[in-house]
């Protein structure tokens, strides 16, 4: 009889921890890419030596007849259930050692995706896309906006 009572309460906890599992299987905590690209790219623009992002020939044309520019432009994220993988691509300012501002910049990615998400960063890559001063750049900068609007019709 004993060994009925401890079969049947073994048999018990069984279902339980199945009953466990199926509620866990329901809830999902997941989030976008573009979430994920925007912790990545706010980040990055804190970090010393960086001048900005720059981007693919798409988003470009994109920001220039959409009119707007995106933060996230530049940075590709693949998010699984636990882990996210960043690429960059970056203007770093003349004269700053690039791999210092690449260690500064992983570290600060993987610290603030993780603290916001729970996330683990397990791979980062960065291309430096270009090199300018902060006078070069802040110049090509503001010619671009002040470009006029291809869509303007006189």
């Amino acid at each position: 009889m004993a060994s009925t009572i401890g079969s049947t309460a073994k048999t018990g906890q069984i279902e339980q921890e199945q009953q466990n599992t199926q509620q866990e299987n329901r809830n999902h905590l997941t989030y976008d890419d573009e979430v994920i690209k925007k912790i990545a790219a706010l980040a990055t623009i804190e970090t010393d030596g960086i001048l900005g992002m720059s981007g693919s020939f798409f988003q470009g044309m994109k920001e220039t007849f959409g009119r707007e520019e995106s933060i996230t432009k530049g940075i590709r994220a693949d998010v699984g259930e636990k882990q996210v993988a960043i690429d960059l691509e970056v203007y770093v300012e003349y004269g700053k050692s690039i791999p210092a501002i690449y260690k500064d910049i992983k570290e600060s990615v993987a610290r603030n995706i993780h603290q916001m998400t729970g996330l683990e960063l397990v791979e980062f890559n960065m291309n430096v896309d270009d090199v300018f001063t902060r006078e070069e750049f802040e110049e090509n900068r503001s010619s671009s906006k002040s470009r006029p609007d291809s869509n303007r019709v006189e």
